[in-house]
């Protein structure tokens, strides 16, 4: 509680206004983005264990057929990759290995660009608060200028409050969506490097073996 005997909650409620609402629902919009990140992007649906070891399993069996009918039905991005990259084994290992890079390259931007709504919002954050603080400003000089030089602290209260509020939000919603900025664009990376390297890694059973200089089918 503060001095007067308000809780801080109560101070940001009686002091935030339509700044405050906006820079209220952007929080809502980065909380949203952050859970939604997290809740895809893991182990689970990204590189499953199990998955890539019955994958294995069935490449090194030469089961192909049950090995692309296995990996299409899945949803993850080992999964994705894969069966883009098999889709062009009768091109050749050049172009089903050039088919996943690209196929990686296409979730990496995808993730990239949802984690980079949590940048946009940690810089306009500031600036809705910037913009209470402005307004709050606006309305303070403007009480002292009705009151001809008569005016009393309270009548500057309101002013102040709108200023400072907002700026404290805005800055709160801005420190919490860029420190996950980075957390988001540090898992991004780590999360789609690895079933690439896995799926690669499987596509190397199908490069032609090379015996005196010349490629003799496909390795086992």
């Amino acid at each position: 509680p503060t001095a007067a005997g308000k809780s801080l909650l109560q101070v940001i409620l009686d002091g935030a206004e339509w700044p405050g609402i906006v820079i209220v629902l952007l929080s809502l919009a980065s909380v949203t983005i952050i859970v939604e990140h997290f809740w895809t992007i893991r182990q689970a649906t990204m590189l499953p264990i199990a998955e890539v070891e019955a994958t294995r399993q069935l490449i090194e069996a030469r089961k192909f057929k049950e090995c692309i009918d296995s990996v299409r039905t899945s949803r993850t991005m080992f999964a994705d990759v894969l069966t883009v990259g098999l889709r062009h084994g009768r091109n050749g290992f050049d172009a089903m290995y050039e088919a996943a890079q690209e196929r990686t390259a296409a979730w990496t931007s995808r993730l990239f660009r949802k984690v980079e709504y949590l940048n946009i919002i940690g810089n306009l954050a500031p600036l809705m608060g910037l913009l209470g603080t402005v307004l709050g400003m606006i309305r303070a000089f403007g009480a002292m200028q009705d009151s001809h030089g008569a005016y009393k602290p309270e009548n500057l209260a309101g002013g102040i409050s709108l200023a400072l509020v907002n700026t404290f939000l805005g800055l709160a919603v801005a420190i919490i969506s860029l420190g996950f900025f980075g957390v988001c664009r540090s898992r991004v990376d780590a999360f789609t490097t690895t079933p690439h390297a896995a799926a690669v890694d499987l596509l190397e059973n199908f490069r032609p073996i090379t015996i005196g200089g010349s490629a003799s089918g496909v390795a086992s």
